[in-house]
C-alpha cells in the first residue's frame, strides 16, 4: 500500500475532531472502518500516529510531523483539481465546491451566487456553528471557503495561512420578548436588562461569551444565563417570555420576538469570508467578496429594525 491524499485527509479528520469516532462521523463512516483505515496508515509509516484515550485522540510526535506535512501539501492538491473545477461547463465526475458557513445571513444566500460565479463547479453547503471548527476545516483543506461573523474584541486573530475579506460590520442586537417593558422603545440600554435571563447559543468560538460579558461587566452587571438553546429554541424562549437574548442585524421577523438596538453599541460583529491563501479560491476572492455583498445588501433591506438603525445613524442627529 502506498501513501495516497486520501490518508492524508484522515489523518487531518481525525486530529480536527479530536477523536476517531467524532472523525467517523464527519466523514460518513463507521468508527470501525476508520480505526481500521488509521491502523494500516500508522503499519505505513512505522508508527502510531494518535495516542487513543478516554478524552479521544490526541498526536504523537510522528503524527504532528505527518499532519505539518499534510497541511502543507493538500491545499495544492486541492488547487489542482478545483482551479480545473472552477472553470469547465462540466461538472461529471467532480468534487464539489465545499462551502462552510456558521449561522448568517450569507449561508444560504451564497451557495446560489457561488453557482453563477462558477458555472462548471458544484457548491455545496455545510453548516456549522462553531467558528473554530470553520477555520479549521478550511486551513486542513476539508473545505474550500468559509462565510463566519465574529464578535470584535481586540483579541482576534485569523491564522495567518488564512486569507479573509470583511463583508459587513454590524451592531448585535438584543432579542426581547413582545410583552418586556423595554420593547416600546426604539433603543435599550444593557444595564436596564441586569436583572434579565438570558439564552446564548453554546460556545460558538467566535467571541460571544467574551465581549458580552465584557459589555456586561462595563454597564455593572454580571449576566444571568439559564438557557444554552440553538437559535430555534431560543426564539420560542423569548417568544414566550422566558428570556432574552442577542442577535445579529440581520434577525429575521419572528412573531413575538423583538430586535432592539443597545445604546452606544457595546457589542459588534463582522461577516468574513475564509480561505487558504494556498488554496484555488485564493485568485478569485474579489469575485466572491462582490457576490458576497450583494448577498448580504438583501438580508440587510429585509430587516426593517436594522434599516431603521441605519436610518438613524445617517441622520444628522444621528451619532
Amino acid at each position: 500500500m502506498d501513501l495516497e491524499v486520501r490518508h492524508l485527509r484522515v489523518v487531518c479528520a481525525i486530529a480536527d475532531a479530536g477523536s476517531i469516532t467524532r472523525a467517523a462521523a464527519a466523514l460518513g463512516v463507521s468508527q470501525p472502518t476508520l480505526t481500521a483505515q488509521i491502523r494500516r496508515i500508522e503499519r505505513l509509516l512505522g508508527g502510531a500516529l494518535f495516542v487513543r484515550s478516554r478524552q479521544g485522540a490526541s498526536p504523537t510526535a510522528l503524527g504532528e510531523f505527518v499532519l505539518a506535512k499534510a497541511r502543507s501539501v493538500l491545499p495544492s492538491f486541492d488547487a489542482i483539481q478545483r482551479e480545473s473545477a472552477l472553470h469547465t461547463g462540466s461538472t461529471e465526475g467532480r468534487r464539489p465546491l465545499r462551502y462552510v458557513a456558521t449561522p448568517g445571513p450569507l449561508a444560504v444566500g451564497l451557495v446560489r451566487e457561488l453557482q453563477a460565479l462558477f458555472p462548471g463547479a458544484l457548491p455545496t453547503l455545510r453548516t456549522e456553528p462553531n467558528m473554530s471548527t470553520a477555520v479549521g476545516l478550511v486551513l486542513s483543506g476539508q473545505q474550500d471557503l468559509a462565510a463566519v461573523a465574529e464578535y470584535i474584541r481586540p483579541s482576534s486573530e485569523l491564522p495567518s495561512d488564512l486569507g479573509s475579506a470583511t463583508i459587513a460590520t454590524e451592531p448585535a442586537f438584543v432579542l426581547l420578548p413582545a410583552t418586556h417593558p423595554a420593547a416600546t422603545r426604539p433603543v435599550v440600554d444593557l444595564a436596564e436588562l441586569a436583572d434579565a435571563e438570558w439564552t446564548l447559543p453554546a460556545s460558538q468560538g467566535n467571541g460571544l461569551f467574551e465581549t458580552f460579558t465584557a459589555a456586561c461587566a462595563a454597564a455593572g452587571f454580571t449576566p444571568t444565563v439559564r438557557h444554552d438553546a440553538e437559535a430555534g429554541a431560543a426564539r420560542e424562549l423569548i417568544a414566550d417570555g422566558q428570556a432574552v437574548g442577542l442577535g445579529q442585524a440581520t434577525f429575521r421577523t419572528t412573531p413575538g420576538v423583538v430586535p432592539r438596538p443597545l445604546a452606544d453599541t457595546p457589542l459588534r460583529l463582522r461577516h468574513l469570508l475564509l480561505w487558504h491563501r494556498r488554496g484555488s479560491l485564493s485568485a478569485h476572492a474579489p469575485a466572491v467578496a462582490a457576490r458576497a455583498d450583494r448577498v448580504y445588501a438583501t438580508a440587510v433591506r429585509r430587516s426593517p429594525h436594522y434599516l431603521d438603525w441605519l436610518a438613524d445613524k445617517s441622520s444628522p442627529s444621528g451619532d
